[in-house]
């Protein structure tokens, strides 16, 4: 069975849940719950607030797991600009080419 089949719409599905279901280890899981949020067919989400994945059934599920998406992605944005400010002041800073 491919792992999708294995993640509900009704509710969230924990990680330890599905290592124990697929007989893989939680990172392989990871990856081809990755790889199916590649395809809005088969797109799964999860929360910050919910452990574990599930399908989206409704419009406000999705918006909500599009909203944490955008707030991550703005977060690693703020990190990747602090690491430019180092790089550019990197010699004023003592971090010169060793």
């Amino acid at each position: 069975m491919n792992i999708i089949d294995y993640i509900p719409f009704d509710r969230y599905i924990s990680r330890e849940e599905l290592e124990a279901i697929t007989g893989q280890k939680d990172r392989q899981n990871r990856k081809e719950i990755e790889k199916l949020r590649h395809n809005p067919a088969t797109y799964v989400i999860s929360s910050s607030h919910n452990k574990g994945y599930k399908r989206p059934n409704t419009y406000e599920e999705l918006q909500k797991c599009r909203n944490e998406s955008i707030s991550r992605i703005k977060a690693e944005l703020k990190k990747v600009r602090a690491i430019d400010v180092l790089i550019n002041n990197r010699d004023q800073i003592g971090l010169g080419v060793i």
